[in-house]
């Protein structure tokens, strides 16, 4: 049998709403061993994990002195209980002066971004994460400047009552090396995938950031539950011993998806598995389904391949669309592709691909002019690239920072040489103390043939669906007779926030809301078609909810404005679960 919990409290609490608390706590599964009848042992461990959450939540918001004194345990029956913490805040204090002390060999240039982030820093509310983020930026540009060994002491002083002074004292460590690496708990992952992750190797000098880069890298894979480690000095002190023991979780994800809409539905699927053989090959495969497409995926992805670290990823693709019914045209795409990514420079990524497609069009008697004059069989091969310069603070829940990608489809050799260029832009920022989380996205697509050539029906753009909820994917925009044909630009700006826990019964439901401004326009072969070029936007609510079959989201979008012959949709659903 489990004990429940049934309430969680907090007394002394006056900053944040309980609810916001509850929802950063371990404990939120809301489950503990029950061991005989009459008898309740709650984890100890489990709640003071709790107590050290709360402690980090406080002291990120600048409460320098706040303390969570202790922890009640109060049973309702055999089964349910409840927890209440006991949490001292304090006043909120601010950082004030920083002084940098350095070895007397140590040339002062090398630390002026260190100066720099002070400068920054100063009159902003006290937080622990500022606090490792200049511990971390001392250590990389040790690192980068050949300080291998350096360690550093903090020393703090409170002045005015409220302001925190720091003198941070860099002196050269004590030297050691990796003699020995042990890596348990991967019973499924091959040890080399784990190996592969680590930036500093047995027989490399130890250091401390690097090493626990290696540790978050090792987490980032998602293969694993738990990361954890153990370092030993050996016998003869220079040198140590770390062992690396992993607790491996599901990585295979199966999804379900439906829309629903004024035309009708779409269902789809897809099968993921993120680390296949436990060789850390990610597969993906994925279909979907309307009244008029058939559009199929298979995508494989080897890190680290051939030990260059280098991502090498390769797709198969099918896309068909039947209209010949409704608009006179059939279309028929086969592509294969492959390319790389790699790290160019610090966050900055290069990803080219080479694309080659195969595609057919057939028409009926019932087709425009303007189709008809595109029958036929085109054989492309392109060269695809990307930049993308990520910013953020975290890759995963991402509270500050930001990501740009630009894109471009180069035509080597092409019927009609379209070229494609698309830029976006996500930036991310916490808007309170309680968790909301802000995020601003600006999208903008271009195609155009370099022959001088109308682009084709096939390549002619459409906002992604997830850019303009509210409106049916791919109909939006200019129409040829009933049928929308895309446009040559596409363009999209989105706002969204995380919302504070709406339902505090319920901890495992999240809320967005969002606003989604777009638009799709421009028609190149034809004067006499409305190029469409009209703001659309729409407002609404989505909801992630863990489910025992796994995440289930929900969209509610309601259209603002609109062209009048756009087709919306304002409601969908996708259903995932894992293996």
């Amino acid at each position: 049998m489990r004990a429940k919990i049934r309430k969680i409290s907090f007394i002394g609490n006056n900053t944040f709403k309980d609810k916001n608390l509850r929802s950063i706590i371990l404990s939120d599964e809301h489950k503990f061993w029950k061991f005989l009848s009459k008898k309740v042992y709650i984890d100890k461990n489990r709640i003071d994990i709790d107590k050290r959450l709360l402690l980090n939540f406080y002291k990120n918001n600048g409460f320098y002195n706040a303390r969570v004194d202790n922890s009640f345990v109060e049973f309702e029956d055999k089964e349910n209980f409840k927890l209440t913490f006991n949490i001292t805040p304090g006043k909120i204090h601010t950082f004030n002066d920083f002084n940098l002390d350095i070895p007397a060999d140590y040339k002062k240039d090398h630390f002026l971004k260190i100066e720099k982030l002070f400068d920054k820093l100063k009159n902003k509310k006290y937080s622990l994460l500022d606090m490792e983020n200049i511990l971390n930026t001392i250590e990389e540009e040790a690192i980068k400047n050949n300080y291998e060994f350096v360690s550093v002491l903090f020393d703090e002083s409170i002045v005015e009552n409220s302001k925190i002074n720091f003198n941070i004292k860099i002196t050269e460590g004590k030297k050691f090396f990796v003699e020995r690496i042990n890596i348990t708990g991967n019973f499924n992952t091959q040890e080399e995938v784990i190996r592969n992750l680590l930036i500093i190797d047995e027989g490399d000098p130890y250091n401390k950031i690097l090493f626990n880069k290696s540790l978050n890298k090792i987490r980032s894979t998602g293969f694993f539950k738990k990361v954890e480690s153990e370092i030993f000095e050996n016998s003869d002190s220079t040198s140590k011993i770390i062992d690396i023991k992993v607790e491996e979780q599901p990585t295979g994800e199966v999804s379900l998806g439906a829309g629903i809409g004024t035309n009708g539905t779409t269902v789809g699927g897809g099968i993921v598995e993120k680390n296949f053989l436990g060789k850390g090959i990610a597969l993906n495969t994925n279909i979907s389904i309307s009244q008029n497409e058939l559009k199929g995926q298979f995508i494989y992805s080897k890190p680290n391949f051939n030990y260059s670290d280098n991502t090498l990823y390769t797709s198969i693709k099918n896309t068909s669309t039947d209209n010949l019914t409704k608009f006179g045209y059939k279309t028929n795409i086969s592509a294969f592709s492959i390319g790389t990514t790699f790290e160019q420079y610090k966050k900055f990524y290069f990803s080219p691909t080479i694309d080659l497609s195969i595609e057919s069009l057939e028409t009926n008697s019932t087709a425009s002019n303007n189709l008809k004059k595109q029958v036929g069989d085109y054989n492309d091969l392109y060269l695809d690239y990307s930049l993308k310069y990520d910013q953020r603070n975290n890759p995963y829940r991402t509270t500050d920072g930001y990501v740009t990608n630009f894109y471009q489809e180069l035509p080597i050799i092409s019927d009609t040489s379209e070229l494609t260029t698309s830029f976006e832009i996500n930036k991310y920022k916490k808007l309170s103390s309680s968790g909301m989380i802000g995020k601003i996205t600006f999208f903008n697509k271009i195609v155009n043939t370099i022959s001088g050539e109308d682009v084709r029906i096939s390549r002619r753009l459409q906002l992604p669906s997830n850019k303009l909820k509210g409106f049916e994917k791919g109909k939006i925009g200019p129409m040829d007779g009933d049928d929308f044909v895309g446009g040559n630009y596409a363009s999209a700006l989105n706002f969204s926030t995380t919302l504070p826990q709406i339902l505090p019964t319920f901890q495992n439901i999240d809320f967005t809301y969002f606003i989604d401004i777009g638009n799709v326009w421009g028609v190149d072969y034809s004067s006499d078609i409305n190029d469409s070029n009209k703001i659309r936007s729409s407002t609404g609510i989505a909801m992630n909810l863990l489910t025992p079959v796994g995440p289930l989201n929900f969209s509610l979008a309601q259209p603002i404005t609109k062209n009048k012959t756009d087709k919306t949709e304002t409601f969908r659903f996708n259903l995932g679960t894992t293996f």
